[in-house]
C-alpha cells in the first residue's frame, strides 16, 4: 500500500541530507526542511493553473514516461468530477496519482530536495505539485479547520533540542485520522499531528480506507511534546511519540515560477508592456508555448 511505502520514507520528510532510504541505526533530524519545494501559490493560482494546463502537464509527461503512465492510469481510475465535487478532473487525477505507488517516491523526494531546481527552471514536477497544492486549498474551504492525525515510522529521529521548536515535514505527507491505521507502518518514531492546512482526501485516494489527510509542505508545526517508552511504560504503541501542533506557514518559493517568467518577460519584451496587461500577456505566452523559447533556448 502507498502509506506503507510512505511510512518507510517518512524520515526523508524531516531529513537534513534528504536521502530516500534510511540507514539502519542512523538518527535523523527534525527541522525546517529548508531545501523543500514549498510554493503555496498565493496570489498566482490562476496564472499557474494556466501554465500547467497549457504547458507543464503535457511537457512533463513527455519527458518522464513513468509520470505519463501514472497519469493515464489516473484518467481511467480516479473519481470522476461531479456537480457536488469542488475539484476538477486534473485535481482528482493528481490525487489518485499521488496515492498510487508509480511516481510517489520520486515525486516526494524531489519535493524535499528540489528547491534549487525549482528556482532555476529545471524542476520536473511543476504540474503535480501545483495540482496537489491547489486541491488541498480548495478542499480546505469546505472542511473543518484542523484535524488530529497520526503517523508511524520504523526510524530513529533526533529528539534532542527539538521540543518547542518550529519544524516542517518537507513534502506532501499523508497522515490518518485513525491511529489504528498507523500501527502496521512503524513503531520506532510516531507522530500525533494537529494540522490546520491539511485536507481530507478519503474520497479521492486510491486507498480510501486509510482515511488520509494530506498535509502540504508549507505548513509549519511546533513540537509541543515528546513521549518516550523508556520513561512511560504505558506508551505501548510506539517507542517515541512526537506531538506536532500546527503553527504557521512558510513558503520561501511562493510564486517563484510565475515571478521568474515575469522577470524574463519584462527583460525581453519591454516594448509590448505599453500595450498589454502583464497577466494577460503571460497567459498568451503559455497558450502559444513561447515559454519553451524563453526558458530552454
Amino acid at each position: 500500500m502507498k502509506m506503507k511505502i510512505e511510512a518507510l520514507l517518512l524520515i526523508v520528510a524531516v531529513l537534513q541530507d534528504h536521502r530516500v532510504t534510511a540507514d539502519e541505526g542512523q538518527i535523523y533530524p527534525l527541522d525546517m526542511a529548508l531545501n523543500s519545494v514549498d510554493d503555496q501559490y498565493v496570489k498566482c493560482t490562476g496564472q499557474m493553473e494556466n501554465m500547467v494546463d497549457n504547458y507543464y502537464l503535457e511537457t512533463e509527461q513527455s519527458s518522464y514516461p513513468k509520470f505519463r503512465t501514472a497519469w493515464e492510469d489516473g484518467k481511467r481510475n480516479a473519481v470522476k468530477p461531479s456537480p457536488e465535487n469542488p475539484l476538477n478532473r486534473n485535481h482528482l487525477i493528481a490525487i489518485y496519482v499521488y496515492t498510487d505507488r508509480t511516481v510517489y517516491a520520486d515525486f516526494n523526494n524531489d519535493v524535499r530536495i528540489g528547491k534549487s531546481t525549482y528556482k532555476n527552471g529545471n524542476y520536473k514536477w511543476n504540474s503535480l505539485h501545483f495540482l496537489l497544492t491547489d486541491a488541498v486549498q480548495i478542499l480546505k474551504t469546505s472542511q473543518d479547520n484542523c484535524y488530529k492525525t497520526y503517523r508511524g515510522a520504523n526510524v530513529n529521529i533526533n529528539d534532542q533540542n527539538v521540543l518547542n521548536t518550529e519544524v516542517r515535514l518537507g513534502s506532501f505527507v499523508s497522515s490518518s485520522t485513525d491511529p489504528e491505521k498507523t500501527r502496521p507502518f512503524g513503531k520506532t518514531s510516531c507522530f500525533e499531528i494537529r494540522t490546520c492546512k491539511g485536507a481530507k482526501i478519503f474520497k479521492y485516494s486510491k486507498f480510501p480506507h486509510e482515511k488520509e489527510v494530506l498535509i502540504p509542505p508549507y505548513e509549519t508545526f511546533k513540537v509541543t511534546k515528546i513521549q518516550r517508552k523508556t520513561e512511560n511504560k504505558n506508551l505501548w504503541w510506539c517507542d517515541s511519540v512526537f506531538t506536532l501542533e500546527s503553527y504557521s506557514t512558510r513558503s520561501d518559493l511562493n510564486c517563484a515560477v510565475v515571478n521568474d517568467l515575469s522577470k524574463t518577460f519584462k527583460s525581453t519584451v519591454k516594448c509590448r508592456l505599453n500595450r498589454f496587461n502583464l497577466n494577460e500577456y503571460m497567459n498568451y505566452i503559455y497558450s502559444t508555448r513561447i515559454h519553451y523559447l524563453l526558458h530552454y533556448t
